[in-house]
């Protein structure tokens, strides 16, 4: 880990160890731009495409188990696999964004959705984010062409996508003598 520092405070000793390079500390808390959020969102959607698999595989199973004799994989049209796509990236989004402000993507590249004050979203905000995300998903390339890093979603639900690597930890020791 880098950038330990330490101290002595009443017989105990303090280090503060982070995660975080001393290059990227400027970034943290700055709005992310569109190759961060794009790969982001990348990892999301091969998560909610892994989903949507074993989800098709449960369903195989079912059929096989209910009748082995007449099974055959089942053929959905494309309306029901994209409104089932939409249903899963929906729960999907809003769930990871309500509980942490992360999704899985976001986790990995280091990025965390939050409201105008900073915060966490709320469910509803991150629910209708989450719509927004998955009615208009090209609303992403906003960011391409905004001043302040912003998607269409941002703009209209006032959140950002922030650079956030995670809560420092402090680990305090015992100091022997």
């Amino acid at each position: 880990m880098s950038g330990a520092t330490s101290g002595l405070s009443g017989g105990k000793l303090s280090v503060r160890l982070t995660a975080v390079p001393p290059e990227a500390r400027p970034y943290q808390g700055q709005r992310a731009g569109m190759i961060s959020r794009l790969l982001a969102s990348a990892i999301d959607l091969v998560a909610v495409a892994g989903i949507i698999g074993a989800g098709y595989l449960a369903v195989s199973a079912v059929m096989f188990l209910w009748s082995p004799s007449k099974f055959h994989f089942p053929a959905f049209d494309r309306t029901w696999l994209l409104a089932a796509g939409g249903a899963v990236l929906f729960c999907y989004l809003s769930a990871g964004w309500a509980m942490n402000g992360r999704t899985p993507g976001d986790f990995v590249l280091g990025l965390r959705v939050v409201n105008y004050r900073g915060e966490r979203l709320r469910v509803t905000g991150a629910a209708l984010r989450a719509a927004l995300c998955v009615v208009f998903p090209i609303g992403i390339l906003w960011v391409a062409v905004s001043r302040a890093n912003r998607s269409v979603a941002d703009v209209v639900l006032r959140t950002s996508v922030i650079y956030a690597w995670g809560d420092d930890s402090v680990l305090t020791m015992e100091r022997r003598h």
